[in-house]
């Protein structure tokens, strides 16, 4: 689980009017880990059709959802059962968190980091 203290980093971020990225990644099987990035893409094109009149926030998101493309690439996410991401790359924020417990894939954007998927997780032992 993420620690209490990196919950309050997350909790009291402050993007100063720009948007963040939050994802949740379910990796427990895989097939899940090779497909991982494919469906994060297709969620966060999602998200992107959604501001398609204000460029500017596409353009931040493009380089957020190159931060996690390259974070998946790595390998760094492929021994565990999930992974939460919160970035915000006009902040020069990123955090990546394994998950010990599977959880559903889900990309959120906004003025906050969205951290209700993590109570599905909190009540799965470690």
């Amino acid at each position: 689980m993420i620690p209490d203290s990196d919950l309050e980093v997350l909790r009291s971020f402050d993007g100063r009017g720009n948007v963040t990225l939050s994802a949740y990644l379910c990796l427990d099987t895989p097939q899940r880990r090779e497909s991982a990035y494919n469906e994060f893409a297709q969620q966060m094109q999602a998200r992107l059709d959604e501001c398609a009149s204000q460029p500017e926030i596409q353009d931040a998101l493009g380089e957020d959802m190159e931060i996690v493309r390259l974070y998946l690439m790595t390998n760094g996410h492929r021994r565990h059962a999930g992974v939460a991401i919160f970035s915000c790359a006009a902040r020069l924020f990123w955090r990546a968190f394994p998950l010990s417990a599977p959880i559903s894939t889900k990309v959120t954007v906004g003025s906050r980091f969205d951290l209700e998927p993590l109570a599905s997780v909190a009540s799965h032992p470690a």
